[in-house]
């Protein structure tokens, strides 16, 4: 096993120990400490979080607690996100305009009817998008001007 692999499935293993325990706890809250912890997460970091969920989810993970620990995540990063910003983590979108180079390998037709969810809001005009985990885990970077709001 390389250590990307056991980096990989020590991610994993937090993930769905964090759900879990998220999905017993009453009013389903993380600590205040848990949300410091993911509290201004880098493009990167916010990628393998909620790519390796997306994974976890596509392979056979229970999907409800894992939704519940990513919506919580996104609820952390929606709060850090100006209150006026044109997108913010959370935020329900589609794709229109003209698709970027990363997303060519991808159906034309299916990411023009997926509703995405804005997972990371950048600086520079970019946002990093997710499918529904329950349909695909893919999660890109397009730019801002190719996004429509469909739902804050």
């Amino acid at each position: 096993m390389t250590d990307e692999q056991i980096a990989e499935n020590v991610i994993d293993r937090l993930l769905l120990a964090l759900a879990a325990q998220l999905n017993s706890s009453r009013g389903a809250a993380l600590a205040a400490r848990a949300v410091e912890a993911l509290a201004d997460l880098s493009r990167a970091e916010t990628e393998l979080i909620f790519g390796q969920a997306g994974l976890l989810v596509h392979y056979g993970a229970d999907i409800e607690p894992l939704v519940t620990l990513i919506n919580r995540i996104s609820a952390i990063q929606r709060d850090e996100t100006p209150e006026d910003a044109a997108l913010r983590p959370g935020d329900e979108v589609r794709l229109v305009g003209e698709l970027p180079e990363n997303l060519a390998g991808y159906d034309e037709t299916w990411l023009r009817r997926t509703v995405f969810i804005v997972r990371y809001v950048s600086r520079t005009l970019t946002v990093d998008i997710q499918s529904d985990l329950a349909e695909d885990y893919m999660i890109a970077t397009a730019p801002t001007a190719i996004i429509e709001l469909v739902r804050k």
